[in-house]
């Protein structure tokens, strides 16, 4: 019977033809069908008492790479104690220290323009005044909810619509406008939720150069790329609600 040994690529030429390889026809052959000549050497088993050792030889491998095996789960699992003992409570408190820093620079903030002279020493200016009545008027937008009733409404409506499209699907087939007169609401919603958002972008975008104005980084702000990204996203997200209404 022909075997094949996997030894090292360097030392495969150190093996030649064993002393047992008597048959020329079948040591011919197991060179010729050798898998891989670069790390495989051919071995020849004449006689079940060769077989048998190669087969207690196999054995003991397998049995070394078992306990291997099993030194590398034992390694593993150490690791991952580590891990959960060392590890994990560091980040805790690397997180609760993230926040604290996170909350002493907002309160840091807060009082920056006390540390600016030129502002500390000077009266509010009738542009500050005016960013401080706009600004307030953002707030009061916010907190009476009205921005987030449009957007309820608008959802309501498209869940109205997508519902339709369902039920005729089920029932024809197909899907085809039948109320044009929902669907032109629809859009005028739209319109209008763009015109908002436009709206408190431009207001927004005042508001960043006041501030930047105030501050005295002008040239860290690009007001015309902000109005360009911004204007953007607005109309990528019209886009896509109309877009999901009309499907």
């Amino acid at each position: 019977h022909n075997f094949y040994n996997l030894v090292d690529p360097n030392q495969v030429s150190l093996y030649g033809r064993p002393p047992n390889a008597t048959n020329n026809e079948l040591w011919e052959k197991a060179v010729r069908e050798n898998p891989d000549p670069k790390c495989l050497v051919p071995v020849i088993a004449i006689g079940f008492d060769d077989i048998r050792e190669r087969v207690e030889a196999q054995s003991k491998q397998a049995e070394q790479h078992q306990q291997r095996l099993k030194d590398l789960k034992s390694r593993v699992e150490d690791l991952n104690t580590r891990h959960s003992v060392s590890n994990s409570s560091r980040l805790l408190r690397a997180a609760a220290q993230q926040t604290q820093v996170t909350q002493r620079l907002m309160a840091f903030i807060q009082h920056l323009h006390l540390l600016i002279p030129a502002i500390r020493s000077s009266s509010i200016r009738p542009e500050e005044e005016e960013l401080r009545g706009k600004l307030e008027e953002l707030e009061d937008e916010i907190r009476r909810g009205r921005m987030k009733g449009k957007l309820n409404e608008l959802w309501a409506l498209l869940g109205a619509v997508n519902a339709s499209k369902e039920r005729s699907r089920t029932a024809a087939g197909e899907w085809a406008v039948v109320d044009e007169d929902g669907l032109a609401q629809l859009a005028q919603i739209l319109s209008d939720q763009q015109a908002g958002l436009a709206h408190l972008t431009k207001i927004l975008q005042q508001a960043l150069k006041d501030v930047a104005r105030i501050t005295g980084k002008n040239g860290s702000i690009s007001g015309e790329e902000l109005h360009a990204n911004e204007g953007d996203m607005l109309w990528s997200s019209t886009a896509t609600l109309r877009a999901s209404a009309l499907r």
